[in-house]
Parts: structure tokens; C-alpha cells; sequence
């Protein structure tokens, strides 16, 4: 159904309003405010109706008083209460010209102090009558022309009729120098007048809104515009570049026939504004591009009449023309991943072209689910602890700065969480405690254990160098034993001792710490050599360094199977690479050579060291 609205309605044009469950047509007389002998309130479209409703006497008391006039009081409350309920309630309480008191005596009052009414009868000024054109002298000015009439006193629009037939309509103006009588339009469009006591046709009139509409049939519908929507919400900060959601509260009808939104959008303060959206949701998106000084947004309600609610208008927000750092260079995260353990994660450097870079944010992704933020600050690495039971875990990472602009996403490849409990290393000295110095060989006990059962290979090791690598038994003692040439062979200074057990999933260590010490060393050997003669001369050479100031005696014995070897010093013949001739000639067990060599440190503490005795006997 096409609708109009009221205000676009030529004068001269009917409608048609129910009246007692009848539609009756009335003559659209005057769009707007006649004149300024006129209230504000008298602002509308003017309907006068078509026909005489019915006969009545202007006051039954026989006094020209309009504003206590009997037919007065019918109109604004008999009459009234038989229009259609809708339309009723739109029908405008306004103020008219009308002359106070009676005919003869009464002032006429306007504007403001005009009579207040909803229904009232026309004055013979209103229908084009005036002193001009009249010649009446004394005629009452109570308003002016309205644009449906002539100049005129006789002109064929002020003829009406009552059953089919022409006949008398009363005006609302008295008769200026008479009490008792009224002015009437004849049945030949003639100004008139008459007793007020006598039963006239009357025309009621009546002033609506402009803004109602008439439907294609005549009809006045009293669609109203829906209420203005309630709020209107957009984010507090808006970056250049970035999509926004604007939304607003909900827009109410008195009819019930709310058909959307409009949202318009400003970027230069509200002095001009641009559609964005138009629809039935309360929300919507919009792109703020880069370099938008300033951006505000309002929203307004219309129905499918199409009549449209007031604005309602943002605060106007600053755009923040700033952009987002670059995307972190890399992310790295451990190849071993094991549950119950902890594991580092480490990413590149992001710039900035404001140089406004604030930190990063890590998220962690657990069997394939949704992403978690686990970290954010300006570090460039964070240690992260394995839940043990998760499958898989992966990580991201993106950079962001003072104005909350973040970079993309870089992403870890997805790392297998080993969940396997790694073997346990038991021993009386915790891992990473120091045993001391040592001056002498010793050994290590130690257990493993596996909570699974499984295999378990254990590797020991000095400063990194394997010394044995065996399958050990579970619970079992184990001897890490560094003894005789092992420990011989090590250097005086701090030394690292390395247990690993290893059950091929993952490996457990255990690691302890000692100082060897030792300032003085004899060397012998462990058997005699044995000669099938005597044994008259010997020769030695020992290689390494001896300091000068240490103490270090060479000793020779040619019948070393004895009880009581004769032991003979040799040391001056050693320094000077010399034979050394023996002075014992016998030998109870048989002739046999050894030597023993004695070293220590001297005074100034500098130590030496031994890397071979070699010599022959003869």
C-alpha cells in the first residue's frame, strides 16, 4: 500500500477520516500556518469537512459567546469522541482568533491567547470574507484567508450541502452589533447572518501533523516515526587502515512496523556526512583508511512508510594513522619437547616504522586446539613448561606497539611431546656437587632406575671423553671408578665426571665436579726384569719436565728378586744421560733389574710432569 505524506496533499484535495464508524471526506483547506495572528500550534494541514455533518444551534442560550457557545462545547467533546481513536489522538490542540465575550462588547484575541480547541467551526475571515469585499465596516478580523477560499463574499467553494441538498453552515465569527446572532455561509455561498438560537449545519474543522500519511484510498493513517535508537557505540581507538564495528541500540514503533537502520558516517567533524550502511542489524563494519584525521558515526530508525527516526550521534574519535610493526624474522622452539620439562622458545627482532615498537605476544597451540597467549613483553624468548600428557605443542608469535597495532603471525612447526619419564640417577652425591680435591684414585657408586622398565645404556665420561658405555641393570650398584692410569693420566686441576643414562627416549645426566691434586709421583715397575748373567751397567732417560728446584732421585737395583734389593742412586747419571755401573755383584735369586723413580714438587711449587722412562741393562 503506497503512502503519502499529509503535507504533500493539495489544497483543495480530500481524505477521508471515520467519523461515528463512518468515513467522511474532508477538504484539505491549508497547509501550514496561515498567519502570524496564529499560535505555533496551528502549524498543519487544515481539514475542513466535505459535507454538513448535521444541524445545530450555535448557542442554545441565544448569546454570540464562541468560547462558551454551546455548539463550542459539542464539538470539543461529543463530536470529538466520535472521530476514529487513532485519529483522535493525533488531531492538534491549537489556539484560534475568536472574538471574547459577545458580539457587541468582546475583544478579539490571537496567537497565543487564542481559543484553545481540537474542533472548531471556520470564521468568515478563514473562508475569504473580509471587510474589503463585504463592505461590512464593523466585520471581526478573527483570522486570515486560508488557501482554499476566494476573495470573495459568494464563490461557489463555500457551498456545501446536507443530504444531497445545498444548505446553511455556521462560521465561528459573531455578528459584530448584534448579542444574539452569528454569521452563516447560505446555500448560495453567501455570508450571512442568523439567530444563534436556530439549528445550522456545521462543518467541523480540525487541524492534523503534517507528517501523517494517507494511504491510496484517501484514508489518513497515523503512522509515526519510530524513537530514535537508544545508543550508539564505536571503539574508544581507531587505527588508519584497520575495520571498525559500529553498533547501536535498539529503535522502538508505536505501529510496529520498524523496517531498519541508515548509518551515515563524518570525517571532517560533522560537517558532512556520507551513507555506510542500510539494513535491518544493529551493527556493521566500516574501513577507515589511512591518513583520516578524525571519524565520528550516527545511526537513525525508518519504518516501511518511511518515516525516519532523529539521529543519534557519536563522540567524535582521533584516528591513530600508525602502522603495524613487521611480522618477528623467525621463531625457534627445541627439537625435544618433553613432558614435565621446561623448553625455551626464542624469535627474531620486528621494526617499527613510528620506532613505537612495544614487545611481542606468544601464543601456544596443545594438540592441534585453539591458540593461548602464554607471554607478553618486550623479552625475546620465553621458557615454557610441558604439561606431561600433551601429544603435540607449537607456537606463534607477533609484535605490537604503543598503539596497540599488532604484526602478523610467525609460525613453529609442530613438535611431538615426548612423554616418556626419563631415567633416574641415583647417587649419595647430589648432581652438579663437587667431591673435592683428590690426590689419589677413587671411584663413584651410583643406581639407575627406569619408570618404565626400559633399557637403559649408561655412558661415563671425564671432560667429555667416554671411559666405558654398558647396558646397565636396573636398581643394580655401579662403580664409576677412576683409578690407576685413569687417574694418572689426568692433569692437576678441576675435572667434570658425566653419568648419562639413556632409555633411548630421553636421556638423564648426572654430572659432579673434583680437583686432582698430586705433588709428587714414583714410578717403578711391576715386575723385575730378569737377566740369565750378572748385571754390571745400566742406562735411563726420563722424558717430561722436572723443575729445577724439585726434589727427584733415579734409584737402580740389579738383584731386584731379593728380599733386600741394593738399591744404588743413579740420578746424577739420568741428568747427565751417563751409564750407571753397578757396585753389588751378587745376587741370591738371580740377577733381575728395576728402577724407582721419586719426584716432588720443590718450593716455588711448579709442577712438572712424566711422559716416559726408557733405558737397557747390560
Amino acid at each position: 500500500m503506497a503512502l503519502v505524506k499529509l503535507s504533500t496533499k493539495a489544497v483543495g484535495s480530500t481524505v477521508k477520516i471515520k467519523v461515528n464508524g463512518t468515513l467522511r471526506n474532508f477538504i484539505v483547506v491549508h497547509q501550514g500556518r496561515p498567519s502570524s495572528l496564529y499560535d505555533a500550534s496551528c502549524d498543519g494541514t487544515w481539514l475542513l469537512m466535505e459535507d454538513i455533518y448535521e444541524a445545530r444551534a450555535w448557542n442554545s442560550n441565544n448569546i454570540n459567546d464562541y468560547a462558551n457557545s454551546t455548539i463550542h462545547s459539542y464539538l470539543n467533546s461529543t463530536f470529538l469522541n466520535l472521530i476514529d481513536a487513532n485519529i483522535r489522538a493525533q488531531i492538534k490542540q491549537v489556539k484560534i482568533p475568536y472574538r471574547s465575550g459577545n458580539g457587541e462588547t468582546g475583544a478579539v484575541r490571537s496567537g497565543a491567547n487564542g481559543l484553545s480547541a481540537k474542533i472548531f467551526l471556520i470564521s468568515a475571515y478563514e473562508v475569504g470574507c473580509t471587510k474589503s469585499n463585504t463592505g461590512v465596516a464593523d466585520l471581526i478580523i478573527d483570522g486570515a484567508k486560508l488557501a482554499y477560499f476566494q476573495d470573495s463574499n459568494s464563490s461557489s467553494e463555500k457551498i456545501a450541502k446536507l443530504n444531497g441538498s445545498a444548505a446553511n453552515w455556521r462560521l465561528r465569527t459573531p455578528v459584530a452589533n448584534f448579542y444574539a446572532g452569528s454569521l452563516v455561509v447560505n446555500l448560495n455561498g453567501l455570508i450571512v447572518s442568523n439567530e444563534c438560537r436556530i439549528d445550522v449545519g456545521i462543518r467541523p474543522t480540525l487541524i492534523l501533523p503534517s507528517s501523517l500519511l494517507v494511504s491510496e484510498d484517501g484514508s489518513v493513517v497515523t503512522n509515526t516515526a519510530p524513537a530514535t535508537p537508544a545508543s550508539i557505540t564505536v571503539p574508544s581507538q581507531i587505527n588508519g587502515g584497520s575495520t571498525v564495528t559500529v553498533s547501536w541500540g535498539a529503535s522502538t514503533d508505536a505501529e510496529g512496523n520498524l523496517e531498519g537502520y541508515k548509518v551515515e558516517r563524518s570525517i571532517n567533524g560533522g560537517s558532512s556526512w556520507s551513507q555506510i550502511y542500510q539494513g535491518t542489524g544493529r551493527s556493521t563494519t566500516n574501513n577507515v583508511a589511512f591518513g583520516t584525521a578524525s571519524v565520528m558515526y550516527r545511526v537513525k530508525a525508518y519504518d516501511t512508510e518511511g518515516l525516519e527516526s532523529g539521529y543519534k550521534v557519536s563522540g567524535q574519535v582521533t584516528v591513530i594513522n600508525n602502522t603495524a610493526p613487521t611480522t618477528p624474522g623467525s621463531i625457534t622452539v627445541p627439537k625435544e619437547v618433553n613432558g614435565g620439562k621446561t623448553l625455551t622458545i626464542s624469535w627474531g627482532v620486528s621494526t617499527d616504522d613510528q620506532n613505537n615498537l612495544s614487545g611481542y605476544s606468544l601464543e601456544r597451540q596443545v594438540d592441534g586446539g585453539s591458540w593461548t597467549a602464554v607471554y607478553t613483553g618486550s623479552a625475546r624468548s620465553y621458557t615454557d613448561t610441558i604439561t606431561k600428557g600433551w601429544k603435540t605443542v607449537a607456537y606463534r608469535v607477533r609484535a605490537y606497539d604503543s598503539a596497540s597495532a599488532y604484526s602478523g603471525f610467525i609460525t613453529s612447526e609442530t613438535r611431538t611431546v615426548n612423554n616418556n619419564t626419563p631415567p633416574v640417577i641415583t647417587c649419595a652425591s647430589a648432581s652438579g656437587s663437587s667431591l673435592g680435591t683428590k690426590s689419589n684414585g677413587f671411584t663413584v657408586s651410583y643406581s639407575v632406575d627406569d619408570a618404565e622398565g626400559d633399557k637403559v645404556t649408561v655412558t661415563e665420561a671425564i671432560d667429555g671423553k667416554t671411559l666405558r658405555t654398558f647396558s646397565v641393570t636396573l636398581k643394580a650398584q655401579n662403580s664409576f671408578q677412576i683409578t690407576g692410569e685413569t687417574f694418572m693420566k689426568l692433569l692437576n686441576g678441576k675435572h667434570t665426571l658425566t653419568i648419562t643414562a639413556s632409555d633411548s627416549k630421553v636421556s638423564a645426566v648426572h654430572s659432579l665436579t673434583f680437583s686432582k691434586l698430586v705433588t709428587s709421583a714414583s714410578v717403578t715397575l711391576k715386575q723385575p726384569m730378569a737377566a740369565d748373567g750378572p748385571i754390571t751397567v745400566c742406562v735411563l732417560a726420563v722424558s717430561g719436565f722436572i723443575p729445577a728446584d724439585a726434589e727427584y732421585a733415579v734409584e737402580v737395583t740389579n738383584n731386584a728378586k731379593d728380599n733386600a734389593p741394593v738399591w744404588e742412586d743413579c740420578t746424577a747419571a739420568v741428568r747427565a744421560g751417563a751409564n750407571h755401573v753397578f757396585s753389588n755383584k751378587t745376587a741370591a735369586k738371580g740377577f733381575a733389574f728395576n728402577f724407582r723413580l721419586n719426584v716432588s714438587r720443590g718450593s716455588s711449587g711448579t709442577g712438572g710432569y712424566i711422559t716416559s722412562v726408557q733405558g737397557g741393562f747390560q
